[in-house]
């Protein structure tokens, strides 16, 4: 099977889904192509990391063929824009179906269009949490009815299935856009096993370069560090845990400006010792921090780094909101009241005093990953769910893989 990914931006070192699932379906004998633009993801602009210097042309990546194309017209601080020359790269690349990494977008829209004209197959994934939607505000609202009642159905023929990566992409795709559960699939985002994979010398050699003993409890959050994901809500339960003897707090990953600042002066006069900032880390480095951890935070907005956290044997937290529900299918999480720094104290400090539980929890968190969420498995999902898309057949919520959550 050919199969062609369409997406907006595409950074190397990343652990986002277009920048691994292309890769694995590669691996099981697909012909994969990544189509896509110079530009640095929209997320990134402005951090530490972001890529630059990227110029348009064809690239080869360990075995996937990346076509970066200029882009054109762009508009809402350059997030939305139009490849040039898409339609003839998807015609000389001639796939067997093409794969739309969002249902909106004006790079959606030209990409379907193109699909149209070429009669080629498309699938369009979703993981647009409700954190990236309003449908309060009168202009997003008036967008997103553009997209329900005009766009998707203009190109339902092309379209041969959504993939919502998650129980809360699968209610925006319902609510927000119509899609009846007919002609969804689940898949979900995940993680390379064999590389983010729990390390006893890394965890031993991470804690010595950061001042951290052996035997200390070691909470951790990962990722990009902004409003969105409430950082500062994690900082306020921790500081009621972090007295003597008490858990350090590692944060690791890009801060937007100032916020770094105000999480260190936030932290109790007796605990600044037992937080840690390490600022933006390559994903390579990653699992020596996730192995350092015992328990795993997201206590605003998720993120990628949750599969990857649990694939290195870390109990996840998260907040009570759908976005985080599969993400602990095998008893290896806990949630607690999104927004409240009590109810995230109570979480941790409840898991902190059962050793042999947490233990337990962490074993649990690898065996999810490995069994749902490695990309082995997420690519062997998508190729089964491209081929029943194909064959016409009803996708009602799964493939032969099954429902996830």
């Amino acid at each position: 099977m050919k199969v062609a990914h369409v997406t907006v931006s595409y950074q190397e070192g990343l652990g986002y889904e277009e920048n691994r699932l292309p890769f694995f379906q590669a691996q099981m004998g697909a012909g994969v192509s990544i189509i896509t633009s110079p530009l640095p993801m929209p997320l990134w602009n402005g951090l530490e990391g972001a890529q630059t210097g990227i110029m348009p042309g064809v690239y080869e990546d360990r075995g996937v063929r990346v076509r970066r194309l200029k882009a054109r017209f762009r508009f809402r601080r350059g997030t939305q824009f139009l490849l040039e020359g898409l339609r003839s790269a998807l015609a000389e690349t001639g796939p067997d179906i093409l794969h739309v990494h969002s249902p909106i977008g004006a790079l959606t829209v030209q990409a379907l269009s193109a699909a149209k004209g070429l009669g080629l197959p498309a699938v369009v994934d979703c993981h647009l949490w409700r954190f990236l939607t309003n449908p309060r505000l009168p202009l997003r609202w008036a967008y997103y009815q553009m997209f329900r009642r005009l766009l998707l159905p203009r190109y339902g023929s092309v379209v041969k299935g959504y993939i919502p990566l998650g129980p809360e992409p699968e209610e925006v795709l319902r609510d927000l856009f119509g899609i009846p559960p007919s002609r969804m699939a689940h898949s979900t985002l995940g993680a390379d096993t064999r590389f983010f994979r729990y390390d006893e010398s890394a965890r031993l050699a991470t804690r010595r370069s950061l001042g951290i003993p052996g035997d200390a409890k070691v909470i951790l959050f990962v990722g990009r560090i902004d409003p969105g994901k409430e950082v500062e809500t994690l900082v306020e339960a921790w500081n009621s845990l972090a007295g003597e003897g008490g858990p350090y707090l590692l944060l690791v990953g890009p801060a937007a400006p100032g916020i770094a600042a105000r999480l260190t002066e936030a932290a109790r006069s007796n605990a600044k010792g037992r937080l840690i900032l390490t600022g933006f880390v390559p994903n390579a480095e990653l699992p020596n921090y996730m192995s350092a951890s015992d328990i795993a935070v997201w206590p605003g907005n998720p993120g990628i780094t949750m599969v990857e956290a649990m694939a290195c044997h870390n109990v996840l937290v998260h907040s009570d909101e759908a976005a985080g529900r599969h993400l602990t299918l095998y008893g290896n999480g806990a949630s607690f009241e999104r927004g409240s720094a009590g109810s995230l104290a109570g979480t941790l400090d409840s898991l902190l005093a059962d050793p042999s539980r947490l233990a337990d929890m962490r074993l649990r968190s690898r065996r999810l990953a490995e069994e749902v969420f490695d990309w082995k498995v997420v690519a062997a999902r998508t190729l089964g769910i491209y081929n029943d898309a194909l064959n016409g057949d009803a996708l009602n919520g799964a493939t032969a893989a099954g429902k996830i959550w």
